[in-house]
């Protein structure tokens, strides 16, 4: 049986939409991250960075979000959350999940944990600030991919991990106005403040059952 060590709303989430998706049974683990907690030794022992999600296969120790979410989509291929390595989509799913990771996630950890990016307290300002431009860039940079594909997700009519990756960074910062189109809140977003594409994206990925049993569970 898989372990996968998380928090509810962190980065757990993808791998754990994917295994809600296998159907097949898993522990989840839950790990208090808050700043101020310690971790528990046993757990360092199988992460020592101490962040989360880290998924335990029999002896095997796997860490980092998006590697964990393509290795269980990729190994449990009923799901379809990811396409076949001779896919010709392959190549895009994987530059999607490395972007989503290395780009959107990093920044956004910039600009909601900027003290640790610079001892300078004078300095949270301007990190904040810049990192807050260059997710503006980032966002319409995704925003304009999805309106050229020929579905709602980055793979067009294909859901994959790339598109859970996507929703659960966009759940961390409030401040990026993402709705359920049915929403009624939307009518209160002028048009030219909304990511339409992403919100369809969201809408649209909904309709997996485990995947939506498992975004509300973390309180999207």
């Amino acid at each position: 049986m898989y372990k996968l060590y998380g928090s509810l709303g962190a980065a757990s989430l993808s791998p754990q939409c994917v295994l809600e998706e296998s159907g097949l049974p898993y522990e989840f683990i839950e790990v208090d991250i808050s700043e101020d907690t310690e971790r528990d030794p046993e757990y360092l022992k199988l992460n020592p960075h101490g962040r989360i999600p880290t998924l335990v296969i029999d002896d095997q120790v796997m860490i980092e979000s998006a590697a964990i979410s393509i290795y269980l989509a990729d190994k449990h291929s009923h799901t379809q959350l990811s396409p076949p390595l001779d896919h010709p989509e392959r190549s895009r799913y994987l530059q999607w999940m490395v972007y989503l990771t290395n780009t959107l996630q990093e920044t956004l950890l910039l600009k909601m944990y900027s003290s640790l990016y610079t001892d300078d307290p004078q300095g949270y300002e301007a990190t904040i600030s810049r990192a807050t431009s260059k997710l503006d860039t980032i966002m319409s940079f995704i925003e304009k991919s999805l309106d050229v594909t020929e579905g709602p997700f980055f793979l067009g009519n294909e859901l994959s991990t790339a598109d859970i990756y996507l929703n659960m960074l966009t759940g961390w910062d409030p401040t990026i106005q993402v709705r359920i189109l049915s929403s009624s809140t939307t009518a209160d977003i002028p048009k030219n403040q909304r990511y339409t594409n992403i919100e369809r994206n969201y809408s649209e990925m909904l309709k997996r059952p485990g995947v939506a049993k498992t975004f509300s569970a973390n309180g999207y």
